[in-house]
């Protein structure tokens, strides 16, 4: 990265660009007039320069290189989501999708599903095979090791992850932490020798998607972490095997340039937090999956929901994601043209926009620089807070990090509803007669222990939907 100064005229400072301002403010206040909160604790400057950072920048690795001549330089797995019903059909439409842009796969698995029959013909060492369970865990796991032992499969012929940490099951029924935490532990000694394929995900994405801001979402998603080390330390596994069998899901919401710097920021705070327990970890080395934000999208104007697919998207390769999980708007109801959308944005950041031909644009990037700074900073007080009050459980069973979530999620909602933040379609440029195109409204009731996908939209919906 270039740090030499090309200009032939004296450098100005900081301070004499803030004069300057200041002057032709002509009395207004600069910070009312031109700085903003950013998650209710970063304030953002209108400019940036080198002054403001303290070190250097570095470019980030975000993956290994490519051991196949001629790749890319960035790469990323393109993932489409999977909603098993009929078998045979479920497995035509995942042989379309896998010849036609995708290379990976989430699939939703209740545990009574044939594999065999939903993955036929399917060459798994070739792909990313992500699997999310949706109903009882044990049985699911046990689905896993029948199908893996029915057709002998290899270390090396399976790569991705399962979508669940034991954190999930406290989320689902507010209790069985105790008995996800031994099927945890089993999972990690029963897949160490399939080096691709993560048995847990640290599932940051459920704190943003119920509209936690960008800090919340790294705290609590880390904190997850650092429960289960302490968790399956009594179960004779080390915090060096936890780390090993993790990765990390992080939605990316419509905060495009904050974004990116949250998912940099998630990739340095790991390493950090894995050298703590005495961890040696490479950022090129930790597995992160960035999905489209289901709180930033509306049921007002629906096909706006598109637009924002894509700048999330980019957002999420730009900050080093190795996944890429658009999701389709209406999920297990998308349509197939809404299918074909989603999965066709890695394609267009790919082949038409070029993302994958620099492995760190976003490296020396001053406000992005800082703004990771000041990110990483914030989570770890608010680590340092919240294990000073008892850790994340005691935190989930007195829902003190409930309390706050759903507070920030009100602030945002309000706003919106005030129109004190824009959201377009929603209470911005709606679109009219026979353009306009809403979704369904149902009202969202969520149990205290959970913490359900909501939308930033949610009162101009209930205001403008529940009586239509």
């Amino acid at each position: 990265m270039t740090q030499n100064n090309f200009y032939t005229f004296p450098p100005s400072s900081k301070s004499d660009w803030i004069d300057q301002v200041n002057s032709d403010l002509k009395g207004k206040d600069f910070d009312e007039t031109l700085t903003s909160i950013l998650w209710e604790k970063i304030r953002i400057q209108p400019f940036y320069t080198a002054e403001d950072l303290t070190e250097d920048a570095n470019q980030y690795q975000f993956h290994p290189s490519s051991e196949i001549p001629g790749m890319s330089p960035r790469i990323w797995n393109n993932l489409v989501s999977v909603f098993p019903e009929n078998e045979k059909e479920t497995n035509e439409e995942i042989l379309h999708a896998l010849q036609n842009g995708a290379d990976g796969l989430v699939v939703y698995l209740d545990g009574t599903e044939n594999i065999n029959e939903l993955l036929k013909a399917v060459h798994t060492e070739f792909i990313s095979t992500n699997l999310l369970p949706t109903g009882d865990t044990i049985q699911f796991f046990h689905l896993i090791k029948e199908w893996i032992e029915s057709i002998s499969l290899k270390p090396g012929m399976l790569q991705g992850a399962i979508l669940w940490n034991p954190c999930d099951e406290l989320f689902r029924s507010g209790e069985n932490f105790d008995s996800a935490i031994n099927q945890a532990a089993k999972a990690i000694n029963d897949f160490k020798d399939f080096r691709d394929f993560y048995p847990m995900t640290i599932d940051l994405s459920r704190y943003a998607n119920a509209g936690a801001t960008g800090i919340q979402e790294l705290t609590y998603g880390l904190a997850e972490v650092i429960e289960l080390i302490d968790k399956l330390s009594k179960k004779a596994i080390s915090p060096t095997q936890v780390f090993e069998n993790l990765t990390f899901h992080t939605a990316i919401a419509d905060s495009h340039f904050a974004e990116i710097a949250k998912v940099k920021a998630l990739r340095k705070l790991i390493v950090g937090l894995a050298g703590n327990y005495g961890v040696t970890i490479q950022l090129e080395n930790i597995q992160i999956i960035t999905s489209t934000s289901e709180w930033s999208k509306s049921l007002l104007d629906k096909n706006t929901n598109l637009i924002r697919q894509t700048y999330e998207a980019m957002a999420g390769i730009l900050g080093g994601g190795n996944s890429l999980w658009v999701k389709p708007t209406e999920g297990k109801k998308a349509s197939i043209l809404e299918k074909r959308i989603a999965r066709n944005v890695s394609s267009i950041l790919k082949d038409e926009s070029y993302l994958d031909k620099v492995m760190d644009p976003a490296a020396g990037s001053f406000y992005l620089e800082k703004l990771q700074e000041e990110l990483e900073n914030s989570v770890i007080t608010g680590l340092q807070e919240l294990e000073k009050n008892g850790g994340w459980l005691k935190s989930f069973e007195d829902r003190s990090f409930h309390t706050a979530i759903r507070n920030s999620r009100e602030i945002a909602q309000k706003k919106v509803l005030s129109d004190a933040a824009i959201k377009v379609g929603a209470n911005k440029y709606l679109a009219k007669d026979k353009l306009e195109n809403n979704l369904a409204f149902e009202p969202i009731k969520e149990k205290e222990f959970e913490l359900l996908p909501s939308r930033a939209t949610y009162f101009v919906e209930q205001r403008n939907l529940s009586n239509a």
